[in-house]
């Protein structure tokens, strides 16, 4: 008898070895695609199990008298476990850590009913944080002969960055060379606390002088090992989302995420800077009053007016969340919100004041900055340029021609390639005003020059002094001013198809 209990015992075992190791090989195989079909399979082979071993069944191994159907049911429910996170792993990625205890508020959008992860998603409710460290690059050429920085950045320092985002309920989705990405709850105050503690957590130094970041997180971030790294983040939410069989998230999220990551790097490419969408800004608002534990608050800091950008075809209505308090920035803020709103006019008659608005944008920040600029042969302090951009900015205002636009595009390009400061403050619209102002300045040139050679075959005295070109241009300018000239050429419907409408970044 005991030796059938033996064989009974043995075959079942034998079976759900075999049923096991088919599970896991169709998961690795893609056969399985869900955590259904794994349970459906489980329960199968447990009922299998239950009706074919007697509950009364026993066998003694090594002096110990087992009870044989509650002893395989432990092996299934084990099994079962194992398969479940074995699934997890191979099948969501980074979200196989998703659990109720830790990530109670992603846990409860992203798992379904039946414990298997939500794939699709018309409009995803979570917040997203794109985050990008500065200097890696000239980091990873320091290293030679010590190792153990490399070693901090790339080991112990994702460690405790992991460590914030679960004390923050957010996961990090990514982390890899210079760049993080993390994905939080609806609630965005979670991501930002997050963000802004690895901030802190990168620059060794805390933002409320006197805080402790400690306390919060459990983490030192006084890191004699390591450099401290400036490191920007671009926060945004919504829009269609797949996570597919590797678990990993395909759709407008990351794309959005990266476009927004471009503006705030190229302005502020050695400083943290953080830009939101105007979406997660909405659901600030909506979450104010949320009760948070964290030492440091996303609303200790201003933010700037809306504005839209242009980056590789997708338009973006983002906010500046400003990390410092800088002069400029509040001398300035006023002027960039007359830009913005003048941008967004449809009149022709708006390219003349957007300009304006423009000159007055980097004259506003030149008040604040130390800089030295070529031109030509001569160079220019901060205060030689700013007379000479006054004065060229009451040229564009009483006389504006093409010559004016010519050297304020110069003398502007030239201050955003030297002046910190001026780049952050005209980086979003640095692309668009120079290549529609060199546009119009084009236009505005052919019309001269056509109506020059129009004057010299009816006038024989404007023939006499065509080579006086620039007195005859001259002549023209004052009979046709450039003001009206230009709002009749950017009434044309085909010309003004050809203006971009909205600051922009990149190639479209």
């Amino acid at each position: 008898m005991d030796n059938d209990s033996n064989n009974i015992f043995q075959a079942a075992l034998y079976k759900i070895l075999n049923e096991v190791t088919k599970i896991n090989h169709q998961i690795i195989t893609r056969e399985i695609k869900s955590f259904l079909e794994i349970k459906k399979r489980y329960i199968t082979l447990k009922n299998s199990i239950d009706k074919s071993i007697p509950s009364s069944l026993h066998v003694i191994i090594e002096s110990k008298n087992i009870q044989c159907i509650r002893e395989l049911q432990v092996k299934i429910e084990k099994s079962f476990a194992i398969s479940l996170q074995f699934f997890k792993t191979y099948c969501w990625g980074e979200f196989s850590e998703l659990n109720s205890k830790v990530f109670p508020e992603l846990y409860s959008m992203m798992i379904d009913r039946h414990g298997d992860i939500l794939r699709s998603y018309d409009d995803f409710g979570g917040t997203l944080a794109a985050m990008d460290f500065h200097g890696y690059t000239q980091f990873s050429k320091d290293i030679k002969y010590n190792k153990t920085p490399l070693l901090e950045f790339g080991n112990i320092l994702p460690q405790k960055i992991k460590q914030i985002c679960n004390k923050c309920k957010s996961i990090v989705y990514e982390m890899e060379g210079d760049t993080v990405i993390i994905i939080g709850p609806e609630n965005p105050i979670y991501i930002l606390n997050a963000v802004l503690c690895i901030i802190e957590l990168c620059r060794q130094r805390q933002f409320k002088p006197g805080s402790d970041p400690k306390k919060f997180h459990n983490i030192n971030i006084k890191n004699p090992m390591i450099k401290p790294f400036e490191i920007n983040a671009a926060i945004t939410t919504g829009g269609r989302a797949f996570i597919n069989k590797n678990g990993h998230v395909i759709g407008s999220l990351i794309s959005e995420a990266s476009r927004i990551l471009k503006i705030i790097n190229t302005k502020k490419p050695d400083k943290s800077g953080i830009i939101l969408s105007e979406k997660v800004y909405r659901k600030l608002n909506k979450y104010k009053e949320a009760e948070s534990d964290c030492h440091i608050s996303i609303f200790d800091f201003k933010a700037s007016d809306p504005f839209l950008v242009d980056v590789k075809g997708t338009r973006l209505n983002i906010r500046e969340v400003y990390l410092e308090q800088k002069i400029y920035i509040d001398d300035t803020k006023e002027y960039a919100k007359k830009l913005s709103e003048e941008i967004k006019k449809k009149s022709p008659s708006k390219w003349h004041n957007i300009l304006s608005y423009y000159i007055n944008l980097v004259l506003a920040t030149t008040n604040y900055i130390k800089c030295y600029v070529q031109i030509g042969t001569e160079t220019y302090n901060q205060d030689k340029i700013r007379k000479l951009l006054e004065a060229k900015f009451y040229d564009w205002i009483s006389y504006p021609g093409p010559s004016t636009i010519n050297d304020i595009l110069r003398i502007t390009s030239l201050l955003y390639n030297t002046s910190p400061e001026v780049r952050d403050v005209t980086a979003v619209y640095h692309e668009f005003i120079q290549e529609n102002y060199n546009f119009i300045a084009k236009r505005l040139d052919e019309f001269y020059q056509s109506s020059l050679k129009k004057e010299s075959n009816s006038s024989p005295s404007s023939k006499r002094i065509i080579e006086n070109y620039e007195h005859e241009i001259n002549n023209l300018r004052k009979r046709f001013p450039a003001k009206r000239i230009m709002e009749t050429i950017l009434s044309n419907e085909k010309i003004n198809k050809q203006m971009k409408d909205v600051p922009y970044m990149g190639k479209k």
